[in-house]
């Protein structure tokens, strides 16, 4: 007869979403029991950091989430390398692959995402890697030698990580993305073309709007592999590197009686359709709020506040609602690049958008407003108070009479925003709006609108 054991409160996975529900319910709840499990034989650790063990920069206990002894004090108790097998709601159980049972009171799913593998012909019959678990990544080692290539499949957030470091281990990269623009999912075109840009100067093939239809285990010049794509090309490549995408984990949930929508759907305080279930991180799907859906909101700071609410309210707390961050930030080979809200979107309908651009420098900047409030912004290369407009995104603040003469202004009209956003966000009562009839320019250009007809509250008196 298998084992059988009780938790108040039962965690499956261990990444950042799993991990901060943990500390959450422990702040309120000490003393009821917490079992966390970790499918991968190994600590848990900072997957997006997996590219920095990769280049040599930081070993796997560089990147745990947190150091071993500290689920002892904290009393969780931390299941490692015995994933669960079956989940039955009905019955408030699971059943580890050791075939224990686990009963709970309280549970979270926390299992993360995957990576997708495409219906590639040929993909089983060649050797194959992600930057997703360390295995591989101990395996990439090996094979990251100067003067090799590799053939990456897919160019969004892992594989911009996992061909930049492959440069910088001297290794030749061939990117071949499906989609016609890179980071297709973060990017509008104009942006995209800057980055592909950027990564063809230092040397990255970058081939987009292409798919691979064939893998094969024959040479191709001086390399043991070939990859045959839809528009004709031959690529010989060392290691193919998957980065195609990531899905949501749900293999758990068949017969659960969870409602999905290509994740878990949950509410603002993250609890499923079942009471007592909740589920946090890349597993679950969320109203985005910009653009009126519901989608995975697969990043690190999401899930992070994600598992926290959900700790929470396991622990019979009142967690504020979850309001998801649509926020990019990246590196490309020097190139920094913010994004934030519906960027990817090239033409928004019924949306007003506002663009500069300079090329030689390069720089370019794109600004998105419906119905007068922010829903996308883009900076490329010119990154420094892109803080500004998240702001004005976040707050939902309606800019619409003013956008086009502030973007047209160029450094005047957004220095000006620059300067009183520090005032708004340390607390002091100013309206920067109002605050705009100080400057001559905008009054004669605005005086037909609400905030041209504004007047200074402090005028000199004779």
């Amino acid at each position: 007869m298998s084992d059988s054991k009780k938790s108040h409160h039962v965690i499956i996975g261990a990444g950042i979403a799993g991990i901060s529900a943990a500390e959450a319910i422990r702040e309120t709840d000490t003393g009821n029991e917490i079992t966390l499990i970790n499918g991968e034989n190994s600590q848990p650790y900072c997957r997006p950091l997996i590219v920095d063990v990769l280049r040599g920069e930081k070993t796997f206990e560089d990147i745990y989430l947190r150091q071993p002894d500290w689920f002892a004090e904290k009393n969780i108790t931390l299941i490692t390398g015995d994933p669960v097998t079956k989940l039955n709601p009905a019955k408030n159980q699971l059943v580890l692959e050791s075939g224990q049972t686990i009963e709970w009171e309280k549970l979270l799913i926390a299992t993360g995402s995957k990576p997708a593998t495409p219906p590639i012909k040929g993909i089983d019959e060649v050797p194959s890697f992600t930057l997703y678990l360390n295995d591989d990544v101990e395996k990439l080692k090996s094979l990251c030698k100067p003067g090799s290539k590799a053939l990456l499949a897919g160019i969004g957030l892992i594989g911009l990580q996992a061909m930049t470091s492959l440069r910088e281990l001297g290794v030749e990269v061939t990117a071949v993305e499906l989609l016609p623009k890179v980071l297709p999912l973060v990017l509008d075109s104009k942006a995209a073309e800057y980055a592909k840009a950027r990564l063809e100067a230092h040397g990255i093939e970058v081939l987009t709007g292409t798919g691979i239809t064939e893998l094969r285990k024959s040479a191709c010049g001086d390399f043991p592999y070939t990859a045959l794509t839809d528009k004709g090309h031959e690529i010989g490549y060392d290691f193919l590197v998957m980065a195609a995408g990531m899905r949501p984990d749900l293999t758990l949930l068949n017969d659960s009686g969870i409602e999905i929508d290509r994740g878990i759907k949950v509410g603002p305080g993250m609890e499923t359709n079942i009471p007592g279930i909740y589920a946090a991180g890349d597993v679950t799907v969320f109203e985005n709020q910009i653009e009126g859906r519901a989608e995975i909101h697969a990043h690190w700071v999401n899930a992070f506040k994600q598992g926290r609410i959900a700790g929470i309210n396991m622990s019979g707390g009142d967690a504020e609602p979850y309001e998801p961050m649509f926020l990019n930030s990246l590196d490309i080979m020097g190139l920094p690049i913010i994004a934030f809200g519906a960027s990817r979107i090239d033409n928004p309908d019924d949306a007003d958008i506002y663009v500069s651009e300079n090329p030689s420098r390069p720089s370019y900047k794109r600004l998105v407003l419906k119905d007068g409030k922010l829903i996308a912004a883009t900076f490329v290369n010119d990154v420094q108070n892109a803080g500004v407009f998240h702001y004005l995104l976040k707050e939902k603040i309606d800019i619409g009479d003013i956008a086009g003469s502030l973007f047209d202004r160029g450094i005047d009209g957004m220095e000006f925003l620059y300067r009183h956003h520090d005032e708004i966000v340390a607390g002091k009562d100013i309206d920067w709006p109002e605050s705009m009839s100080l400057i001559e320019w905008f009054r004669k250009d605005h005086k037909h609108t609400r905030w041209g007809k504004k007047e200074s509250s402090d005028k000199t008196k004779s």
